[in-house]
């Protein structure tokens, strides 16, 4: 009879086993559209007989069923981490695709307004003032362009400003999101710790954790380290974020305004030790590259022509002599030399110098005004030099720089799809395997189901027949 109870064991722990697995097939199915869901297997253990004999008997050696020994989660973790560094990769790219791309927006190049065309046309106001030297028309029109293209260079110059104020608000929106993430993961890790301990199996919880650190390595370039009690720490430029159930924080630092960004760049700091964190990856790697050095370095460049600009033609207006016969007169402001201040001082179209030669004295002794144009034909031949000449190589330097950076983007983007399909792979859900698996459980329960009422019925034959 001992033998029969304990078959009827075996049959039991049998249809409790197939159920457990048909429920972790359920939970797959469910979440098979859910981000971040890893896919879990059933794994099943042999109950083994008795291999150690009591005083007047022994074991038949058979066994006592078996047990669901482990909910096991389907991940690489070499996939997982280095998908994780690929998309920091590609975080990091794109950020400063996307600055590129901004800093091109702000110059509109090619475009009827952009500032090569700006430039164009004031050349060209010069030209028209050297072939009608006395035209006012063509005097009052120059000044006129010459109040546009120092306009656009302030328009430019404001957009640099503010694309630097907004990347440094987005900076630190992103610092206090991967401060608020670091202290969910180590509570993540607190409660996965006790969870395992108590002999559970936190497999979601080690989702949501993993789901977490995948958002850091895409914001800030994270790394990661399992440790063996089923907690995960997190590391930025080599040092912790996240050790166990402890979280740090970082702190931004810095200039406040892209003219600062040079001599006080923007810095990441640990908040309770002030070090700074060497980090190059995700997009506090991009942003931190775009604050302190691509788009001051393109500010700079901008002022530099503003200040060619200035520079050159107040140099040539003194040169020459205005329709009054006086000696030419400062046409942009001499002590506002950068893109942002440019600004157009002369307003009297008879100011413009556009004359090389004095003025000389009729017979009766008056001043006579030289209307040869020379010296305004010398400002129209500064077209494709100085200014000129340094913002188009500035504007060749972006577009190099853009497409250099777009090209990185697709092939990194390209990367990251080909390890995350690998990912997916060991990770997702299939649901024509899950769909097998559950005909195969189903299967196996109604077997065991059977031979629990065959164990039932031969019992009952066993009873009825002793009883007799």
């Amino acid at each position: 009879m001992g033998t029969e109870f304990g078959t009827i064991g075996s049959a039991l722990s049998a249809l409790q086993a197939e159920r457990k697995a048909l429920e972790i097939t359920g939970q797959n199915i469910a979440n098979s559209s859910t981000a971040g869901y890893t896919r879990q297997r059933a794994v099943f253990t042999a109950v083994g007989g008795s291999v150690i004999p009591a005083m007047y008997s022994k074991s038949d050696g058979i066994g006592a069923g078996v047990n669901l020994s482990d909910v096991q989660r389907l991940q690489d973790t070499f996939l997982e981490q280095r998908a994780n560094t690929e998309n920091g990769t590609l975080s990091n790219l794109n950020s400063m695709q996307g600055t590129l791309s901004d800093i091109e927006n702000s110059f509109g190049e090619p475009g009827d307004n952009g500032l090569q065309a700006l430039l164009s046309s004031y050349w060209n106001g010069w030209d028209d003032v050297a072939n009608n030297p006395g035209d006012s028309a063509a005097r009052t029109a120059l000044i006129g362009t010459a109040q546009s293209l120092a306009t656009g260079l302030n328009v430019a110059a404001g957009s640099l400003s503010s694309q630097w104020t907004s990347s440094n608000e987005s900076l630190q929106s992103i610092v206090n999101n991967v401060n608020g993430t670091a202290t969910n993961i180590a509570a993540l890790n607190k409660a996965i710790v006790a969870a395992t301990s108590a002999g559970n199996h936190p497999n979601d919880l080690m989702d949501q954790r993993d789901l977490l650190i995948r958002q850091l390595s895409s914001q800030i370039g994270a790394t990661t380290r399992v440790n063996n009690d089923g907690s995960t720490d997190v590391f930025v430029g080599g040092s912790a974020l996240v050790s166990g159930s402890l979280a740090r924080q970082l702190t931004l630092s810095g200039a406040t305004a892209v003219d600062q960004a040079t001599t006080n760049p923007v810095s990441l700091a640990w908040s309770d030790t002030g070090q700074v964190v060497n980090t190059a990856s995700g997009q506090v790697g991009g942003l931190l590259t775009a604050l302190n050095t691509t788009i001051p370095s393109y500010a700079s460049q901008l002022d530099t022509v503003a200040s060619q600009l200035v520079t050159s033609v107040n140099a040539q207006q003194g040169a020459g002599y205005d329709l009054t016969g006086a000696a030419g007169s400062p046409f942009f402001d001499p002590a506002k030399t950068k893109a942002s201040n440019i600004a157009v001082v002369l307003t009297d179209p008879n100011g413009v110098a556009a004359s090389s030669q004095p003025p000389t004295l009729d017979a009766n002794g008056n001043p006579v005004v030289s209307l040869d144009g020379s010296n305004a034909q010398k400002f129209a031949n500064f077209s494709g030099t100085g200014a000129d000449a340094a913002y188009r190589q500035m504007i060749v330097q972006l577009g190099s720089e853009s497409q250099s950076a777009q090209q990185k983007v697709t092939t990194q983007q390209s990367v990251v799809q080909q390890i995350q399909t690998s990912r997916d792979s060991a990770a997702g859900v299939d649901l024509d395997e899950e769909q097998t698996n559950l005909i195969t459980y189903q299967q196996a329960y109604n077997a065991s189901a059977k031979f629990l009422s065959v164990l039932d019925s031969v019992l009952d034959t066993l009873i009825n027949r002793t009883l007799v």
